[in-house]
């Protein structure tokens, strides 16, 4: 056996002599470091030996060895994501090789995330909109909707109320619906329907806005009002990196409203209370009085502060060619300009991505996120709701915020004089409304390659969010006592959604003439809410807040909602010679909330785009890098409306029969079994131009949408017993150009400056209103304006927000000028002038209203400038509107509002006190102006140019001043720094009616808001 064992080994050796094999000498080893143009080493990029598998990474310094055959020819293939890639030539290179890589300029090859896939933007049929997130890199961003503002042409972004945790309102090529929602659908990698309140913008790599119907139809029902795509980091193979982010900063109300002071308020009660009563020689103030008064208290110096902001992310990511990962940890606290309000949100995300085997990729995102904000009062329609702000406005300036025991005084003075309201100091500080929200997200995906091209994937995941809101006013303050001797509400809200999405994927590329790729697929999402209402009142002790609420009379509800979406999708794209290219989509909606006759809706959608930059005519024309035409139509859908409303409801009732107290039901609301979507068709004509070895870019569209089957909420009569029925009537026209320009204006080794430019025009207009052709809409303060008034039309060839109502004239200056005038008004000198516009010398609400202003702009535009110089960076945002109206409620409460409320101060020396005195506001006490409603002197010009970020930057000099870091830099910003306005408002970018169920129609309406802010702050990001 062992000399068997010996010629068997003797047999080998001579065999594996007889082999051919490379020696030692055959081999060369290459050395190398990798630098950016800033002369910074890079870490984990990508050296490989072309036409082999033969590569590796950079090391933390930037360093690689590399072992490559000594052959003829050997060039290496240096490339990282976001740079350009570099060959380089090494067949006789035995020492070190150095490389720089330039950062990538954007070209329309760069690749955009679509629905259900990627595509390279020179491959594009559709309308798509992507946020340069490179620029905004170390600019503090306080929410997700906040990286779009003034960035992507067609989007408007406005943040309506600045309390801190508050959201952004989102507007894609106008507003589509009357009495349904005109937002977006937000996609999470991948998840559509997603909540983005709490994103963490630091995890967010790219969002791209898809607008027309060739790139929406993918989302049918849900695509009408746009799709925002966000895509959240993911780890680099071979890259292993730690980043720390941290900015700390200091906000400020941008604009404070001059109010009158102790002595000016006085003064002109005095004259108020003998205008109103002639005959009375009492005065709410003696003279005496008056003489002590100086200026008194500043109530909103006392509401306001300078607030302090931080926010700190952690994050981790590498792996190798077969797992990838990102972690990251976030923590943001922002305290509110108005005492007693803050947030506080924190995030932790974990992105993992495995390559199982050649054919199998599993991939999860996940993210944890908890928030609590503290809410100041605002936004009310005043009165008894109160309102921190608003009392702070109308609360009299002679009285102290504390009276000489210490305690907060109660409530406004002097007695049977001023308006009734609670010292607004006490009311931020002793009264609560308490939010807190966690939110756990998890989506799991799963792809197999069966053949090359052909992907099957399966995704399933889902959304949980438990939120809590506590109010609590005590009986020691005005606005507690109002509510019965206390009042604490607890609201408990469970939500969640889950989503199962199956899809099949073929890219094939036949030669040089044709490519494919085909999508197909089904998902289905179910979304259930459930909550708990529970409020006492009158409370038998505040020592316990919201923590027992046995404490009082209960009124206790709950209520839970259920719906489905099923769905079938397909898409296919071709591409011919490639500079022919179409696209085709369709998709098939099935929804639990529409009638059981029309529960499945139908989306197709058709594309062609020309590359003409390919055609042998422009191959040759240097100056031209890339041109494309495009042409699109098709139909998307809108289904947000609550569920339910094709379904009869009922609620419960009690009542007494006999003796006894019975329990029953009653309908609540009347159903229609034929409700269905509605249905956007949108035309979309655009080209794509890139010249002068695309230094300028530039991209421009025309669309025209046109929704139909409006879900609307049509008004009964009292005698049916509800006030609306949802019904599908009516049609809305947006039709509109946008230009986006991108400019690189120099482009040197140390001077690098970069320019983009955006600018939309939207026309909106209601087609059909069914069997009206008016409606009046639009809410305005119950407070202001008891009776139900509103403050807008509805009319058929006019778009939606025009403002409805009196035309101010002027001031009444004599009994002779009222007398000539021959009106049959009830008028006396000093009262307003409202145009009689019929002529029959009365004023009537039927015949003698007009539109006398327009809610949405005529154009929005932005502009972003990036200038690096060495080691410097500095980056501007500039964004505005043009064209756009106000209703400023403000100025009827502090102009002609409670007789005995403080005014703003002009308001004492521009009220009417005589013939020829003034002509703009009327005499103190005229009640007139209020009693009528919305009139023209309340509308304001809201168009606006604001310098929105100003960040300022420095690299560090590295590894020169420290070789324990790959990157770091500081930076300094200033937002809402400067704004250009004619209003005399807060701030132009307001909105106190949020776009919720019923409010759609109520824009542009300003009443005792959360004031804007600006804000000042440093911060350093370092990487390791």
């Amino acid at each position: 056996m062992i000399a068997t064992i010996r010629k068997f080994c003797f047999l080998l050796v001579i065999l594996w002599s007889c082999l051919p094999y490379e020696s030692a000498a055959q081999q060369k080893r290459i050395f190398g470091k990798v630098f950016n143009t800033s002369n910074l080493p890079m870490p984990g990029v990508n050296v490989q030996l072309k036409g082999t598998t033969i590569g590796t990474f950079t090391d933390p310094k930037g360093v690689f060895t590399l072992s490559i055959p000594d052959t003829k020819q050997a060039i290496l293939v240096v490339s990282a994501v976001g740079f350009t890639t570099q060959e380089v030539d090494v067949t006789n290179n035995n020492g070190e090789v150095t490389v720089s890589l330039a950062e990538q300029v954007t070209q329309l090859s760069d690749v955009v995330v679509v629905g259900y896939g990627t595509a390279r933007k020179k491959d594009l049929t559709g309308s798509v909109g992507s946020v340069a997130l490179s620029s905004v890199d170390k600019t503090p961003v306080f929410g997700t909707g906040q990286l779009m503002q003034g960035r992507v042409a067609g989007v408007q972004v406005t943040q309506t109320n600045a309390q801190p945790g508050s959201s952004f309102t989102v507007r894609i090529r106008g507003t589509n619906s009357i009495s349904s929602s005109s937002d977006p659908l937000y996609v999470v990698d991948g998840y559509a329907g997603a909540d983005i309140t709490a994103l963490n913008p630091n995890d967010i790599v790219s969002i791209d806005v898809l607008k027309d119907a060739s790139a929406t139809a993918i989302y049918g029902s849900r695509g009408a009002n746009g799709v925002v795509m966000i895509t959240t980091r993911r780890g680099s193979a071979g890259r292993k990196s730690l980043t720390f982010d941290a900015y700390t900063g200091v906000q400020q109300v941008a604009k404070k409203l001059d109010m009158m002071d102790a002595k000016q308020y006085a003064e002109f009660m005095n004259e108020t209370y003998s205008n109103l009563n002639p005959t009375s020689s009492k005065r709410p103030f003696s003279d005496a009085q008056v003489a002590a008064l100086g200026k008194g208290t500043d109530w909103q110096d006392e509401l306001f502060r300078s607030a302090q902001m931080s926010n700190f992310n952690l994050g981790f990511s590498g792996g190798n060619v077969d797992t990838r990962y990102y972690l990251s940890m976030n923590y943001y606290t922002q305290d509110g300009i108005i005492i007693n309000s803050n947030y506080k949100r924190g995030n932790v995300r974990f992105n993992l991505d495995t390559k199982v085997s050649e054919k199998i990729k599993i991939g999860l995102n996940t993210q944890i996120s908890y928030d609590n904000q503290l809410k100041a009062n605002v936004n009310t329609t005043g009165g008894s709701t109160g309102g921190t702000l608003l009392d702070a406005l109308l609360f009299n300036p002679g009285i102290p915020v504390r009276d000489s025991t210490g305690a907060f005084t109660y409530q406004n003075a002097p007695k049977d004089y001023a308006i009734i309201a609670g010292n607004p100091v006490a009311a931020a500080n002793l009264n609560s409304d308490k939010a807190k929200n966690i939110r756990l997200f998890g989506n799991f995906f799963a792809e197999y390659e069966l053949v090359k091209g052909l992907k099957l994937r399966t995704s399933f995941g889902g959304e949980y969010r438990n939120y809590r809101n506590d109010v609590f006013r005590p009986s020691t303050t005005y606005l507690g006592a109002l509510n019965g001797g206390g009042y604490a509400q607890v609201v408990t809200n469970n939500n969640y959604n889950w989503l199962n999405e199956n899809t099949i994927t073929y890219d094939k590329a036949f030669n040089k003439t044709h490519a494919i790729n085909l999508v197909g697929g089904f998902t289905y999402q179910e979304f259930k809410n459930a909550s708990v209402t529970s409020t006492v009142t009158g409370l038998s002790t505040n020592m316990l807040g919201t923590d027992n609420l046995s404490i009082g009379g209960a009124t206790d509800g709950s209520n839970t909602t259920l719906n489905t979406l099923a769905s079938f999708l397909g898409r296919a794209n071709y591409r011919l010679l490639d500079k022919y290219l179409f696209t085709f989509t369709f998709r098939a909606d099935g929804s639990s909330r529409f009638g059981v006759n029309n529960k499945w809706g139908y989306f197709p959608s058709g594309a062609f785009a020309w590359r003409v930059k390919e055609e042998n005519f422009l191959r040759d024309v240097a100056a031209i890098n890339d041109l494309k035409f495009r042409a699109s139509y098709g139909a998307t859908g809108n289904q947000e409306i609550p569920s339910y409303l094709s379904l009869k409801q009922y609620q419960p009732n009690t009542y007494w029969l006999g003796q006894a107290r019975v329990n029953g039901f009653s309908p609540s609301n009347l159903y229609n079994p034929n409700l269905r979507w509605e249905s956007t068709k949108t035309l979309d004509i655009g080209f794509d131009l890139s010249i002068l070895n695309s230094r300028v870019q530039l991209s421009a569209d025309y669309y025209n949408k046109k929704t139909t089957k409006l879900l609307y909420d049509v008004l009964l009569p009292a005698t049916s017993g509800f006030n609306a029925m949802t019904q599908n009537l009516g049609s809305v026209q947006n039709q509109g150009i946008e230009l986006g320009i991108n400019t690189i204006n120099i482009d040197k080794k140390d001077i690098k400056w970069t320019t983009a430019f955006n600018i939309s025009a939207n026309r909106n207009k209601v087609l059909d209103l069914g069997p009206y052709t008016s409606q009046f809409t639009g809410n305005v303060s119950s407070n202001l304006f008891p009776g139900g008034k509103t403050s807008s039309i509805l009319q058929v060839g006019k778009p939606i927000g025009e403002f409805y109502g009196y035309v101010f004239d002027g001031i009444w200056q004599s009994t002779d000028q009222i007398k000539k005038s021959g009106t049959k008004q009830d008028v006396k000198p000093g009262d307003p002038i409202y145009k009689d516009l019929n002529g029959d010398s009365s004023l009537d609400a039927t015949f003698d209203r007009t539109v006398i202003g327009h809610a949405l702009p005529k154009f929005t535009y932005g502009f972003t400038s990036n200038l690096t110089v060495g080691r410097f960076n500095l980056y501007v945002l500039i964004q505005g509107v043009q064209g756009v109206d106000i209703l400023n409620e403000n100025k009827i409460e502090m102009e002609a509002g409670n007789a005995y409320a403080n005014k703003f101060s002009y308001v004492y020396s521009d009220t009417w006190r005589g013939e020829g005195t003034s002509n703009t506001l009327p005499k103190a006490g005229s009640t007139l102006r209020r009693n009528l409603g919305v009139t023209s002197d309340m509308i304001e010009n809201g168009s606006y140019l604001r310098f929105k970020t100003i960040t300022l930057s420095y690299d560090l000099p590295l590894p020169k001043l420290s070789s324990a870091f790959k990157s770091a830099s500081i930076y300094a910003t200033a937002q809402n720094l400067f704004t250009i306005t004619d209003y005399s408002g807060y701030d132009p970018e307001v909105n106190s009616y949020p776009n919720s169920q019923g409010n759609y129609t109520s824009l542009s309406v300003d009443y005792n808001p959360y004031p804007n802010i600006k804000t000042y702050t440093v911060g350093m990001k370092l990487g390791f």
